[in-house]
């Protein structure tokens, strides 16, 4: 093994992934969104943001302004009106009936239910700020 895929290996073996930070405009808007319609669990919350959690899953909401004082060498913002640049996937037990769930409470999809070549079934819609969702079950 050469001595920098021995780096890299050892590098690797010291980091683990914490949750995705998203950035968003309205905690509020957000918290309502994500725990009251997604059915994720309040874990935590401040002024300036919220954890929320699915099992063991953890995603960190946090307002732009709080974003702007972490980042100060960027601009950040929510994605809203933007092209997509990537998406979140929620593994579901039967898409059409979160899709029927999920509308009648009021989201939006951007893509129905549908079979993909892969052996899946995928619905996609975006939350308040613009940061795109996938439900998927396996056909399989």
């Amino acid at each position: 093994m050469s001595n920098q895929a021995r780096g890299t290996q050892m590098a690797a073996a010291s980091m683990s992934m914490g949750p995705p930070v998203l950035f968003i405009e309205d905690l509020v808007r957000s918290r309502k969104f994500y725990v009251d319609v997604l059915g994720f669990a309040l874990a935590h919350e401040d002024d300036t943001s919220i954890a929320i959690t699915m099992g063991d899953d953890v995603v960190l909401l946090v307002t732009v302004k709080s974003a702007i004082e972490m980042l100060t060498s960027q601009t950040p913002e929510s994605p809203l009106a933007q092209k997509p640049s990537g998406m979140f996937n929620l593994f579901v037990d039967d898409v059409d009936a979160e899709y029927d769930r999920l509308s009648k409470d009021g989201v939006i999809f951007i893509v129905a239910p549908t079979d993909r070549y892969w052996g899946r079934r995928t619905a996609h819609f975006k939350d308040p700020d613009g940061f795109i969702w996938e439900i998927s079950q396996s056909l399989g």
